[in-house]
């Protein structure tokens, strides 16, 4: 008998989650189209339930990201701004890999403009990180309840992760 476990592995997917897998596949492969970064993100809000899916990008200041796109309720929003990683979820998903706050992510880092001004109280953050390793962007999705299944959204992450890697590493 096992003395200990890793729940994920026994995750036991549905037929849809099924489905849902298989197309973010069949996406991380399209990553040589203009389009994927849009696709992507497009994809992840129809599948997450968030209502913000944001893209950011590692700047050359050591505690700056930039927010390279972000959809607000699946609609492209012409935002390209910069903040600092100290007081957000996102320093901590620097320092820990992926990061899940079901609920009060917004009380957690009060000092998060982007928490308030989209009043948001679940936050799921994957790193993306580069070919030796060090952070060169993030991935967010927020919501203002938890979001269903962060189980999936991880191993969607895990899938669509490594040409979003390839992608932020080139020069702007």
């Amino acid at each position: 008998m096992l003395k200990s476990w890793n729940p994920r592995i026994e995750v036991a997917w549905s037929t849809e989650e099924k489905l849902i897998l298989d197309a973010a596949v069949l996406l991380a492969q399209q990553v040589n189209q203009e389009s994927y970064i849009r696709d992507l993100l497009s994809f992840l809000y129809r599948h997450s339930g968030a209502d913000v899916v944001m893209l950011c990008r590692k700047t050359a200041l050591p505690q700056e990201m930039q927010v390279r796109h972000l959809l607000l309720k699946g609609e492209s929003m012409p935002l390209q701004a910069y903040y600092p990683l100290q007081g957000t979820p996102c320093a901590n998903v620097n320092r820990h890999g992926v990061l899940y706050f079901a609920e009060g992510v917004q009380k957690q880092f009060p000092q998060d403009h982007y928490l308030r001004v989209f009043r948001i109280e679940s936050y799921f953050g994957a790193p993306i990180l580069g070919a030796t390793g060090e952070l060169v962007g993030i991935v967010s999705l927020l919501h203002h309840k938890p979001l269903p299944n962060p189980h999936l959204l991880e191993l969607l992450l895990t899938i669509l992760s490594p040409p979003l890697e390839t992608l932020l590493e080139k020069p702007v």
